[in-house]
């Protein structure tokens, strides 16, 4: 079967969760915001996960698991960078100003070394528990779920 599907599904959930988390973070003071940036991924990932189950009655194989989770990382962190560039753009559009720093900003190592970092920081968590929770946990929700992995 294939897992396109649940990739789809993955993106369109993360998609909304990270609009309303995003209004939340507006909402909260300043700094504490940041917190929400991995709740849209951690809530795709189990809502998939408990689509994925109740259609196949059974946990991913090793080769969908790895596939998962190379797959969302892919599709988080795309869509993350496309509507990061998006929004500059259209920042840009009244003010030039914002794309020209945004440019000056990118050709800076230290910049870019910081951002790398950060997001390696959230990156290689999120991975290992998209990972461990396919694996382990998805065998005992489908072992409480249908009795068997």
């Amino acid at each position: 079967m294939s897992l396109t599907r649940y990739f789809f599904l993955f993106f369109v959930i993360c998609l909304l969760m990270s609009c309303v988390c995003g209004v939340l973070a507006a909402l909260l003071p300043l700094g504490v915001g940041g917190i929400l940036t991995a709740v849209p991924y951690i809530v795709a990932m189990v809502w998939v996960l408990y689509i994925f189950l109740k259609r196949n009655q059974r946990a991913p194989t090793q080769a969908e698991r790895k596939k998962i989770t190379l797959g969302y990382t892919l599709i988080f962190w795309s869509y993350n960078i496309a509507f990061q560039i998006l929004g500059v753009a259209i920042f840009a559009i009244k003010d030039p100003e914002v794309w020209q720093n945004f440019m000056l900003y990118l050709q800076q190592p230290n910049f870019m070394s910081l951002v790398v970092i950060m997001g390696l920081l959230l990156a290689i968590p999120l991975y290992l528990l998209t990972y461990w929770f396919y694996g382990a946990q998805a065998k005992r929700m489908s072992f409480k779920m249908f009795g068997h992995e």
